[in-house]
């Protein structure tokens, strides 16, 4: 997406479906985008969830949004968003409605003003119990329970009022009592969707999940509230999944030293982060209970927990799907059973892993094998340096042929003049150049730009500027300098009301006579 005229952005005072008008963007995502918006026949604010257009040809998203408004309808908690509306326009377009909420999520606390006092944590996460314990009886798993997914507002004189977010990724527990073809088994096998620095092991090594995943995921953000840190450190998402199925979980008081005082706070964080899950508590019920004895024993212990600025960062990936864990990254014998269904992965992968120390550590491969490992990939470095600066001093030296298919790129600030090809016939492929791109990426590049730019068309030819303006932004996410997806994205600004982004959109198109004609007659200012 564009940063200056994206999807989302591009919405805003529209009326959809002749119901809600979306008044301004709240979030967005990889599916959606969340807007907050008035239903104006009952005057009222409302938030709308609205699926990306050009994800409606994709079976599975439709499922999977569809799934979302049917499974958080089940949830019936007041720390549960409610769903209010779910429906289709007339261009196909899905959306589901939801109750409005005034607050703050857990993370933007965590950002603005650091760790909570423990006291807090446990208000908030019984509040999120509540709601867990109301999905799980419905056969339902969260499976993205994180701090961007609690939200917090004031009711009456509680300021930390928890509302849980975002049942989106909810799937029917394994043993639910519904019908094989109610089961939204939806996502490829070897695939896992979350947020990696909080999935459960056995989420993480792609096993069916019940209710005491989410039990883990809640402990995992608990112990983020309580520290301002991620419960492991990792720079891709193989390596968080891998410390969640092998690597002990830290103490509260190695991060933070005043929570020494709090020995049984942390005994139960462990249990909860348990890599078996028949070792955690069974249900979110019982640990709502061993949480409510903890608040009496927490408020005779008085500190609070200092930040910890500088020492890990907290994170946030987003949701999204990952390759489960491969089962050579899984020691069977001291964490899970291999992963079903999962897909194989490089063997030096296992050397990405990192401990807490050799006491804790579960085994790894010989250092003969890691120092052969690390020998190749120098051997391999040296062969790629030599072999780019052959190509470097070969390009420097020749120029490609008239022939070649090379399309010059001109500099990215730079307007197409008057002497520029027609929008219609400008051509959206990237060139190919002396970096290494390829005739058949560049190929690759133009169709599928060209594929956004005839359903943009298309969708202007039939009056849905919802959809121009999404193709069109992909389009131009994938070819910026595609004149085409920018007159389109202007033309759909404009009819929306938006008239300086849209002016903005021709202006880069210099003295092209389209550009030019459709700014006169908008009236953009030079």
């Amino acid at each position: 997406m564009t940063d200056s005229g994206g999807f989302a952005a591009g919405l805003v005072g529209i009326v959809l479906d002749g119901r809600y008008r979306l008044d301004a963007v709240l979030g967005e995502g990889g599916m959606g985008s969340v807007f907050r918006a008035q239903h104006l026949a009952m005057d009222r604010r409302v938030a709308v969830k609205l699926l990306k257009p050009h994800l409606t040809t994709d079976a599975q998203a439709l499922q999977r949004f569809a799934r979302e408004a049917r499974a958080t309808l089940k949830v019936d908690s007041p720390h549960a968003v409610k769903v209010l509306d779910f429906g289709v326009t007339p261009q196909n377009d899905y959306y589901m409605v939801l109750e409005y909420l005034d607050g703050r999520t857990v993370q933007r606390e965590l950002e603005v003003d650091g760790p909570f006092a423990p006291s807090r944590v446990l208000h908030i996460a019984r509040h999120a119990l509540h709601a867990l314990g109301a999905a799980h009886r419905s056969g339902l798993v969260h499976r993205d329970l994180k701090p961007d997914n609690i939200l917090l507002m004031r009711v009456g004189e509680d300021p930390d009022h928890a509302m849980l977010l975002d049942f989106g990724v909810a799937k029917l527990m394994q043993g639910a009592a519904v019908s094989e073809r109610s089961r939204f088994a939806l996502t490829q096998a070897g695939m896992v969707f979350g947020t990696p620095e909080f999935m459960s092991p056995e989420q993480a090594c792609g096993h069916e999940l019940d209710g005491r995943s989410d039990l883990y995921s809640l402990a995992a953000t608990m112990f983020s509230m309580l520290t301002g840190c991620a419960l492991f450190e990792g720079k891709t998402a193989i390596e968080f999944l891998t410390h969640h199925a092998r690597t002990p979980p830290p103490h509260l008081e190695a991060l933070v030293p005043e929570l020494a005082q709090y020995p049984k706070l942390d005994e139960l964080l462990q249990r909860c982060l348990a890599k078996r899950r028949e070792q955690r508590p069974e249900g979110a019920e019982e640990l709502d209970q061993m949480l409510a004895q903890l608040e009496v024993y927490v408020s005779r212990g008085g500190a609070a927990a200092r930040s910890n600025k500088g020492m890990r960062a907290t994170m946030l990936a987003g949701s999204s799907f990952f390759a489960a864990l491969p089962p050579e990254l899984v020691e069977p014998g001291q964490t899970l059973l291999p992963a079903r269904s999962a897909p194989t992965m490089p063997a030096e992968s296992t050397y990405k892993i990192t401990t807490l120390g050799p006491d804790d550590s579960p085994p790894v491969r010989s250092k003969r094998g890691l120092y052969l490992v690390l020998g190749g990939v120098a051997v391999m470095a040296m062969i790629g340096v030599t072999i780019a600066v052959a190509t470097r001093k070969k390009s420097a030296g020749s120029t490609p042929p008239a022939d070649a298919g090379v399309v010059a790129r001109a500099p990215a600030d730079a307007a197409p003049d008057a002497g520029a090809p027609p929008i219609d016939a400008a051509v959206a492929g990237a060139p190919i150049d002396a970096g290494g791109r390829s005739r058949d990426a560049g190929v690759a590049v133009t169709k599928k730009v060209n594929e956004h730019l005839k359903a943009a068309e298309e969708a202007m030819k039939q009056g849905n500027r919802l959809r121009q303006l999404a193709e069109a932004d992909l389009a131009l996410g994938v070819d910026p300098r595609s004149a085409r997806a920018k007159y389109l994205l202007a033309d759909a600004l404009i009819k929306g009301g938006d008239l300086d982004r849209g002016c903005a959109y021709l202006r880069q198109l210099g003295r092209n006579p389209l550009a030019l004609a459709r700014a006169s007659v908008a009236k953009c200012p030079p």
